[in-house]
């Protein structure tokens, strides 16, 4: 992931940044032709802060909004606090790494996704950063990952397999198992 710079603001890194690494990434990895005909909704609820909406369509087409959708496909929340440390320590992979790799893989699996998922980062210093995603609002099923930031991030930038952190311990799961497993696609 690129290093993003550490004064950036909230709204800057959700309404600028953010679009335009996940543009870029599609472009450069030759997405745009497979996301022809498709449409991705992504709220970014960040509590403290306000709501950042993003429709992408045809992996091209970015609009953002500081306002919600209706029934997003994908819906992330997560604390203000969180985020500002996740930018100050930059840790920002499993946030960002998403939109950057989105395929028409990840996207069908996004679509056919409904539950809730929660992702629990450790860092060194003890602290934990939690991103609830819920998929077309639906509270369950649900699960819980627990795993290091640094695992997270090796699974962002393709260096471990979600399924191999879990056979070797370094990631658990609490709740549906069943639905932890379906969201593998949208990680590797």
């Amino acid at each position: 992931m690129q290093n993003i710079p550490a004064d950036i603001s909230i709204n800057d890194l959700l309404t600028d940044l953010s679009p335009r690494l996940a543009k870029e990434g599609i472009e450069k990895g030759g997405r745009l032709a497979e996301l022809e005909g498709t449409e991705f909704t992504l709220v970014v609820d960040v509590t403290g802060e306000g709501v950042y909406s993003y429709i992408v369509k045809d992996g091209k087409d970015f609009t953002v909004k500081t306002e919600t959708l209706d029934n997003p496909m994908v819906k992330i929340a997560l604390s203000k606090d969180d985020l500002q440390k996740m930018i100050a320590t930059q840790n920002l992979d499993m946030l960002l790494g998403i939109q950057q790799d989105l395929t028409k893989v990840k996207y069908n699996a996004l679509k056919s996704l409904k539950g809730t998922f929660k992702a629990e980062l450790k860092n060194n210093d003890g602290s934990v950063f939690n991103i609830q995603t819920v998929c077309y609002g639906s509270a369950s099923p649900n699960c819980t990952f627990k795993m290091k930031v640094e695992d997270s991030a090796k699974i962002a930038n393709k260096q471990a397999h979600p399924v191999n952190l879990f056979m070797s311990g370094a990631m658990q799961i609490e709740g549906d198992m069943a639905f932890a497993m379906q969201t593998q696609p949208i990680f590797t």
